[in-house]
């Protein structure tokens, strides 16, 4: 079975053109083609890319890991190099209650673009009780 997280990663981009060109270049990395990681992405409005996987095994040496985390490194490349707007946010829980982990970053973009992220993206543990 193995220990289990559940991993929500947002990237946001100033345009439509910007996103679809990472995308593109995210495809030729040989680790996303191999799991098909592409697949795993959603496009959502405001141009975002969402990655959301519930009780997984999210480990920095799976290879599948490495592939999704890809995005966020090309993102940066792209920022870095082209001074192309991005902002992304990742978040994961583990099974551990205070196993959880959030990083983010952004760049070119006024605050515009995180901010976005910051509203659209959450986290809270609540407990419910049914008794």
């Amino acid at each position: 079975m193995g220990y289990r997280s559940d991993v929500y990663i947002a990237v946001a981009f100033a345009s439509k053109s910007d996103m679809e060109e990472v995308l593109a270049v995210y495809t030729l990395d040989p680790r996303v083609q191999k799991a098909d990681l592409v697949k795993d992405w959603e496009v959502k409005e405001d141009n975002i890319l969402l990655y959301s996987a519930h009780d997984v095994k999210w480990y920095d040496n799976y290879e599948d890991v490495q592939g999704i985390e890809y995005m966020l490194t090309l993102a940066d490349q792209f920022h870095e190099e082209r001074d192309m707007p991005i902002a992304h946010r990742f978040i994961r829980t583990g099974e551990e209650l205070d196993d959880i982990e959030v990083r983010e970053d952004h760049g070119g973009d006024d605050g515009d673009l995180i901010e976005k992220l910051w509203d659209g993206m959450q986290l809270s543990r609540s407990v419910e009780v049914t008794l």
